[in-house]
């Protein structure tokens, strides 16, 4: 009996498996590790917007900005629209108080 040189279905099969597993094992662990970079950002965001917050409320002429909404932090130039929308797209919430501070919400 002639032997082919090759390979048989069943270890192309095989090999396709793997490759399948390794690649959906490598995506999933990037989404995760991706997730929580996210995460950090967030997390980082908020506390150079809270050093931002208490750095303009402690100013002297503090009484000229509004510190009662987000809308109004970015308007008077206390933080950007960047990071709202960082913080919005986060597990952010605003808390009133003096000074007002965000908090992540996990």
């Amino acid at each position: 009996m002639k032997r082919r040189a090759g390979f048989t279905l069943i270890e192309v099969l095989a090999a396709l498996g793997i490759i399948i597993v390794l690649t959906l094992t490598l995506v999933i662990t990037i989404n995760s590790q991706l997730q929580k970079a996210k995460q950090r950002n967030v997390e980082a965001t908020v506390q150079t917007v809270n050093t931002q917050i208490e750095v303009e409320y402690n100013r002297p002429d503090m009484s000229a900005n509004d510190f009662n909404s987000q809308a109004s932090l970015v308007s008077g130039r206390v933080i950007t629209a960047e990071q709202l929308k960082v913080m919005t797209d986060g597990k952010v919430r605003f808390v009133g108080g003096q000074p007002p501070h965000f908090e992540v919400t996990r």
